[in-house]
């Protein structure tokens, strides 16, 4: 080793070295010692942390979270939490949670809450272009448990909104929300079938307790996570369809629809079908703004939305995500401050 070849050199080094240490001791030991004070504080504070956080959970849960057969309490703790969402009831045995939004919306779902978390907790829909529409109304494609219909229907300045469900089970479900909020509810018209490119009769695939999934498109179960995990519980049955086209261009004649025209999709899997019926009609002429999901990237999006302005699109995987378009004479842009 080097030192060994020349010893006083390295005895001369150490001697420094060690000088340097008591020259600095006492800020080395007060560091130390403070290092050791700061630690104990930083305990104590994550151990009241816990305790109370723990406390909080107790109270939410009425002292059941045992009993709430969802993968992470925590997550729907927080989800309620957050967002000022009341847990009013919940029965064990039937697998019913009962919620209450801050906006007074009672919601009941089973132990998959993430529709109610995109839709109530992140703000899913809410985007600025509604708040200014003097009056509107939406054509919810995809409506699932009812949950984005209620939340449309909730705003003053909404007319109408006319949601299809394809799955009988699900469109159940919503019902029984609407039935839960009477007053909203009668703003919704609902249809128990799907909406495409064609009438008939089509293959559904689902999975039990996972409404949320429901597709017409079998390839669409290669690419989710939830489907890739639970595809032997796939549920196979019919459904009925209707040309999204005929069928939308007849409600806004019948109906004499003079307001703002909404289209909420997700549907899936069957957003490309849906959006082609609505161009080869007419219809999504007169839409005024469009948003949702796409769950197959097959297609061009902004090619087929044409005089649409992209809002946003965000990628949650590489085959699927979430966009909002408006009329371009509707964008409204404002200058973006470069100095505050």
């Amino acid at each position: 080793m080097q030192f060994l070849k020349n010893p006083l050199n390295f005895i001369k080094k150490a001697n420094r070295s060690f000088n340097l240490f008591l020259e600095h001791s006492d800020k080395i030991f007060k560091f130390l010692n403070d290092y050791d004070k700061n630690q104990e504080k930083v305990d104590k504070f994550l151990g009241e942390y816990n305790t109370n956080y723990a406390e909080c959970k107790n109270y939410f849960f009425n002292g059941d979270e045992h009993l709430f057969k969802m993968r992470n309490t925590d997550e729907f703790f927080k989800m309620c939490f957050f967002n000022n969402i009341q847990l009013l009831s919940y029965s064990p045995s039937e697998n019913r949670i009962y919620l209450k939004t801050e906006d007074g919306i009672v919601l009941v779902t089973n132990n998959r809450f993430y529709t109610i978390k995109e839709i109530f907790a992140r703000n899913g829909y809410s985007v600025p272009v509604l708040y200014q529409f003097k009056d509107f109304i939406v054509f919810d494609v995809g409506m699932n448990r009812g949950y984005s219909a209620l939340k449309f229907a909730n705003f003053d300045s909404c007319k109408a909104v006319y949601g299809f469900e394809i799955d009988n089970d699900t469109y159940n479900f919503a019902l029984e929300n609407f039935n839960l909020n009477p007053t909203i509810s009668r703003k919704i018209n609902p249809y128990n079938f799907g909406l495409s490119d064609e009438e008939g009769e089509v293959d559904i695939y689902s999975l039990p307790g996972s409404d949320g999934l429901t597709t017409t498109r079998i390839e669409f179960t290669d690419i989710n996570g939830e489907w890739k995990s639970g595809k032997k519980e796939m549920k196979i049955k019919k459904a009925k369809v209707k040309s999204a086209g005929s069928f939308l261009s007849g409600i806004i004649q019948n109906e004499n629809i003079n307001s703002k025209i909404v289209l909420k999709i997700d549907t899936e899997g069957a957003e490309d079908k849906i959006i082609d019926d609505l161009i080869r009609e007419g219809v999504l002429d007169k839409v005024d703004l469009i948003m949702g999901e796409i769950h197959l990237d097959t297609f061009d999006l902004n090619s087929k939305l044409v005089g649409f302005k992209e809002i946003s699109k965000v990628y949650h995987t590489k085959n699927i995500y979430s966009f909002c378009y408006v009329r371009e004479e509707l964008y409204n842009e404002l200058p973006l401050s470069k100095f505050s």
